[in-house]
């Protein structure tokens, strides 16, 4: 899927959040209405490693999702997110805010 075709944004709900264990990515499934039609799209939530600091030592890890990152809104069932979808095939959609850009 080409990202440059996704223009058009709208609001998508979270319909399910897969937890596939330590060494897997959970995975998101998010649900978006486009002129009457509901989709579904599902993508593997991006998380980041934050650390904790006691004074400037850090004293272990914690992860965020991205989406809670970059929105400020929690990755929770039931939450809304925005969804990029191309106008021709709605079918084709990403979370622009669930996008790693670098590997830390």
């Amino acid at each position: 899927m080409q990202k440059n075709n996704c223009t058009e944004t709208c609001k998508g709900v979270i319909k399910e959040i897969k937890i596939k264990g330590i060494d897997f990515p959970s995975e998101i499934i998010v649900e978006f209405e486009v002129s009457g039609k509901k989709y579904e799209i599902r993508e593997n939530l991006v998380m980041k490693p934050q650390k904790i600091k006691l004074g400037f030592i850090p004293i272990r890890y914690k992860t965020k999702s991205l989406i809670e990152i970059n929105t400020g809104i929690e990755a929770a069932v039931g939450n809304e997110v925005n969804v990029k979808y191309s106008i021709e095939t709605p079918d084709k959609a990403y979370l622009p805010d669930n996008i790693s850009k670098v590997t830390w």
